[in-house]
């Protein structure tokens, strides 16, 4: 399971996929579930966190 901290509008939202897989394949959508510029504040991976170089959307898809 992937879950994703986000910040939007001075607030923590969180979006959960039952796997990373289904995160690519959401954000290769016309429209992605989440805007490549908003700000991550955690993800984790199974219960792992993911240590990300460029805390984005982006920059956990990529």
């Amino acid at each position: 399971m992937l879950v994703i901290t986000y910040e939007l509008n001075d607030s923590e939202k969180e979006k959960t996929y039952p796997s990373a897989n289904d995160f690519v394949a959401a954000q290769l959508k016309e429209v992605p579930d989440l805007p490549d510029y908003y700000h991550v504040v955690r993800a984790t991976i199974d219960g792992k966190e993911v240590d990300l170089a460029d805390k984005t959307i982006s920059g956990l898809f990529n």
